[in-house]
């Protein structure tokens, strides 16, 4: 019995120590406030609306929204974002499968091709940029032609 007592003083005193040598000797109030100065916390980027510059909603999608086009989107779609945005765009996916993304047929129809190629362009958050996936610009635009037929099946 008195070998564990002994232990457990030797093993406090260590920690004691070492908290001392490592600055423990701090309050806690003095630590956040360092903490704090030393690396601010940045707000959640998602806590707020997601829109584009004014700008981008000017821009205009080259590509037509052919058969062709749409086919390509499709492809991109399937493979790069129906992880998350679901199969039908709307964010069913089930729980754990992915991040929660937006519901592509509510959020998409209200914004210009412009709008959302920056947005793909940009990304935010979990949805990265598409160039990350080696998506090129152009492809970009087939995807979002592609998303609007999701929107349009609602």
């Amino acid at each position: 019995m008195n070998t564990n007592k002994w232990i457990l003083s030797l093993a406090m005193l260590a920690g004691v120590s070492v908290m001392v040598a490592c600055g423990g000797s701090e309050t806690a109030e003095e630590t956040t406030s360092q903490t704090a100065e030393a690396a601010p916390v940045a707000e959640e980027p998602m806590a707020e609306a997601w829109v584009a510059p004014a700008e981008a909603k000017a821009v205009a999608n080259p590509f037509t929204a052919d058969a062709a086009s749409i086919e390509k989107g499709k492809g991109i779609f399937t493979q790069y974002c129906i992880s998350c945005h679901g199969e039908n765009g709307k964010a069913e996916v089930p729980a754990g499968m992915a991040v929660k993304a937006a519901n592509l047929v509510d959020k998409t129809p209200a914004q210009t091709d412009g709008e959302l190629h920056w947005k793909l362009l940009n990304g935010r958050g979990a949805m990265l940029k598409i160039s990350t996936y080696g998506i090129s610009d152009e492809d970009g635009w087939h995807l979002i032609n592609y998303v609007r037929t999701l929107a349009a099946q609602g």
